[in-house]
């Protein structure tokens, strides 16, 4: 029921934009990376796929998916604890973290999915079952987003500091099973012949950008602060209990894959729910060692969200938000706009531009809104959704070219058009002014009729 709001929102968020778009474009026949050009792996492209670029259905597969990892949440929680009253509210407080907008658990990203592959991981391996299996679902849920493979760190430390019988074997299937599907997906790609974009795009691009957000730490002492972390761990293990140290080796790997591009996103905090919320009931139900540990843990992620200045959405007004549109007592337009005050510009950009063109003409977008081409269903000259991917990858060159051979019917221009050498000259020679809103302006081909 907290979810139902997501499905009624307006194209507001820019990723979902790029998601919808690459989406629509892999329907369309067109080749992931090569042709298409996002820097995640293919998994959450396929959702989107799934839905045809279209949002209101790739809201509602992330509703269906949620509501499967809260189901496994559940499962996990009865194996956790022996008291079902504790197991209830456990899981009631992550099906909250994980479906409001507090940390962006309104919207389909990357984090949701492959929460159901690392909670099934967590659940299967917390049982002792095959560590192949468990491994073969992180490995899996790294190809929605790759932070998740930093999660099969904790098993093996786990296994060696509890003297668990063949702990190097299981150690040894686990990583075996998490690499496995990675490697798959390599092989698919190169037989694709699309290697070289696939492994730019999800992994040679995501090193420059892990440095390139000023962080208030470095790379260097956010890997020395979890290692001291996990060096308390091992240190006062025989201390902590079972439980106190799974969550501690957990809560540190998965703070630490939140820190890992500097960035304050809060989505980014959604993989240390699990870990938080089942932190949260030892806390409260947990023994006096098992407290705590966990009030160490969470003093240095109160310590890590102030010093990275994580931001949150609001609640409350999100939700009377919602409430007052249903009610009739706002409108559409007021509805929207409290998301984005760009939401009624795309809105009209998109809607000029569908009308004047058909399904499978190609438009260009000048600015980072590729909203417009999932409001519009209407793919982009080239592979790159957004003008920072252009200029990221120095396409500048090949995009002007795409464009002086294979021209659009329309151009938006959020302006800078010096950022893309030859784009002011191109406009003036063969396209007319259709019509400004605000500061952007819409082009239309000369020649091409409308």
């Amino acid at each position: 029921m907290l979810r139902m709001p997501t499905l009624f929102e307006p194209h507001w968020y820019g990723d979902e934009g790029i998601y919808l778009t690459v989406g629509h474009a892999l329907r369309q026949g067109v080749e992931l990376y090569s042709g298409i050009h996002d820097n995640k792996p293919p998994l959450l492209y396929l959702m989107a796929a799934l839905a045809d670029g279209n949002q209101f259905w790739f809201r509602f597969i992330t509703l269906v998916w949620v509501v499967a990892t809260v189901a496994v949440f559940w499962q996990l929680t009865r194996k956790w604890f022996t008291n079902t009253k504790q197991a209830v509210w456990t899981t009631i407080i992550f099906a909250l973290l994980t479906s409001i907008p507090l940390i962006e658990g309104n919207i389909a990203n990357a984090e949701l999915y492959f929460l159901l592959l690392t909670v099934g991981a967590f659940y299967w391996l917390y049982q002792g079952r095959s560590t192949l299996v468990g491994g073969l679902l992180l490995g899996v849920g790294a190809l929605f987003k790759m932070p998740a493979l930093l999660e099969v760190g904790v098993w093996p430390l786990f296994w060696l500091l509890t003297i668990e019988k063949g702990w190097f074997k299981k150690s040894v299937l686990v990583g075996i099973g998490a690499i496995l599907p990675v490697a798959i997906s390599v092989v698919y790609f190169a037989w694709r012949g699309n290697l070289s974009p696939y492994l730019v795009a999800t992994g040679i691009q995501n090193i420059p950008y892990l440095s390139s957000w000023q962080a208030p730490l470095s790379m260097l002492w956010r890997v020395v602060i979890a290692a001291a972390l996990v060096g308390g761990l091992i240190i006062w293990h025989k201390n902590l209990g079972h439980r106190a140290l799974l969550i501690g080796l957990w809560w540190t790997i998965t703070l630490f894959a939140a820190l890992l591009s500097g960035r304050p996103y809060p989505h980014y905090l959604l993989q240390m729910t699990p870990v938080l919320t089942l932190g949260v009931a030892l806390l409260v139900w947990g023994k006096e060692r098992e407290r705590y540990v966990v009030v160490g843990l969470m003093a240095v992620l109160v310590a890590a969200v102030v010093t990275f200045r994580f931001y949150v959405y609001p609640m409350v007004s999100y939700y009377a938000n919602f409430l007052g549109w249903v009610a009739g007592q706002r409108t559409t337009e007021t509805y929207f706009a409290a998301f984005s005050p760009d939401i009624k510009r795309n809105y009209h950009i998109a809607e000029v531009v569908a009308a004047g063109s058909v399904p499978d003409e190609p438009v260009f977008v000048w600015g980072d809104q590729p909203m417009i081409y999932a409001l519009a269903r209407r793919l982009p000259v080239g592979k790159y959704t957004a003008k920072y991917h252009i200029l990221d990858f120095r396409a500048q060159p090949e995009t002007l070219r795409q464009l002086t051979e294979q021209p659009p019917r329309y151009i938006v221009s959020f302006g800078q058009e010096d950022q893309l050498p030859g784009l002011a000259e191109l406009l003036r020679q063969r396209y007319i002014l259709v019509e400004r809103v605000g500061g952007e302006s819409i082009f239309r081909h000369r020649i091409i009729n409308p």
